[in-house]
């Protein structure tokens, strides 16, 4: 079923449709959130926020300005600009550690999977050293695989804006992970 169906039969009463959209988006929102730095129990924090402020302004919702996640996704990179603010000002840092369960999971040979588990961190850390409008542009587009309008959408800024910061995002990230050299 289509996201503004659901919608349509959330405000018409039926609250407990409410339940797909949460389980449609609940793990790319959980995976948005965990790409932007954010630690496990942060992210269910901010995609609680999250659907919570959606669901209150559902009838906000405009179908005619976009679809359903840009708007989802909107209003979670604000949660999560709003947590990073609070978290700043309490001298924390937000930034997550490396998956490694994913490596341990994937690779079953030691050497494999340390290998792998290194990669995992310095994609993360590159990642993590990228510029916010930068990291959040690209995640939404290379990751959440949203289109070029609806990632200006998310982060009210102009296509042409969304391109360039995919571009110096790509090259930032390509520079980090190239192999060094020993001099």
């Amino acid at each position: 079923m289509e996201d503004e169906r659901v919608v349509e039969q959330i405000l018409r009463g039926n609250r407990q449709a409410f339940r797909l959209l949460v389980l449609r988006y609940e793990r790319p929102l959980f995976r948005f959130l965990r790409l932007l730095g954010f630690d496990a129990t942060s992210c269910e924090d901010l995609a609680q926020q999250t659907f919570l402020a959606a669901f209150r302004a559902l009838a906000d919702f405009d179908a005619s300005r976009g679809r359903f996640s840009t708007w989802l996704f909107t209003i979670a990179k604000r949660h999560a600009a709003h947590e990073r603010e609070r978290a700043h000002r309490r001298y924390e840092t937000a930034f997550g550690e490396a998956p490694e369960a994913i490596s341990r999971n994937t690779a079953p040979d030691p050497a494999e999977a340390a290998s792998l588990s290194q990669l995992v961190r310095s994609l993360d850390a590159a990642l993590g050293s990228l510029p916010e409008e930068l990291r959040s542009t690209f995640l939404l587009s290379q990751i959440q695989e949203l289109s070029l309008e609806e990632v200006a959408a998310v982060e009210e800024c102009a296509v042409g804006t969304v391109k360039s910061r995919i571009f110096r995002a790509r090259e930032r990230l390509r520079l980090a992970l190239a192999p060094k050299e020993i001099a």
